[in-house]
């Protein structure tokens, strides 16, 4: 139990996260496996608290890209990469709350799936121009496009949402020199978990450990299959 606690804090209140291996070392477990999966238990639970959370008010939606570079096309239909939908509360030129979603493809129906489970239906949407993005018309909420051409002025008209998808990338390169595909969904909660969060930092410890204690588990064999 004393591992674990020591394994909950810094997840918790480290702003960045921590790497497994220097977990591993600060906690002087022998087996690289044992820590790996406690990380992934903390971040299931993580993902499953933050489930519970809706964003609400003027919102910002985009999408991103994960993966490693590769010669090509950039930016959407990239080959390789992970698509991630981006959404983001503004709220008195602020970021609130925030949620980080993979999806399979950038297709109206995924994106309609996210609006649905984490967005308030009375919500104010902002997006691009991507004709994806077009379903939003059909929810209760009001659709407000940007049209930003080329990309160039899209860190002015979104700005929320671009800086959060620096930091998490940055973070991701930083910390832990890249996640595979198969977990990024757990190392994006794991940010958001922090990040949605931050104004309780004095509470995020006793937060977590209540989460891990009230989340179904996950086994290795999960993670593995």
């Amino acid at each position: 139990m004393k591992k674990w606690f020591w394994m909950i804090f810094p997840m918790a209140r480290q702003k960045s996260g921590i790497l497994m291996l220097s977990a591993q070392r600060m906690l002087n477990i022998k087996s690289y496996k044992t820590v790996w999966v406690m990380g992934h238990k903390i971040r299931e639970a993580m993902a499953y608290r933050d489930a519970a959370y809706t964003l609400a008010g003027l919102i910002e939606m985009d999408d991103t890209y994960f993966g490693s570079s590769k010669p090509g096309k950039r930016g959407r239909g990239a080959a390789g990469k992970k698509s991630v939908v981006v959404a983001v509360e503004t709220k008195d030129n602020k970021a609130g709350f925030a949620t980080m979603q993979q999806v399979e493809h950038l297709s109206g129906e995924e994106i309609f799936t996210q609006m649905r489970d984490h967005l308030l239906g009375d919500c104010v949407v902002r997006t691009d121009g991507w004709c994806s993005y077009g379903i939003l018309n059909s929810t209760e909420g009001e659709h407000r496009p940007v049209v930003v051409g080329s990309g160039k002025h899209a860190v002015k008209l979104l700005p929320w949402v671009h800086t959060l998808i620096a930091n998490v990338k940055g973070n991701i390169r930083g910390v832990y020199h890249g996640v595979s595909s198969k977990h990024l969904g757990r190392y994006l909660a794991e940010f958001c978990y922090r990040l949605n969060r931050r104004f309780w930092e004095f509470q995020l410890f006793d937060r977590l450990l209540t989460a891990c204690l009230h989340c179904s588990t996950v086994t290795f064999a999960e993670l593995k299959a």
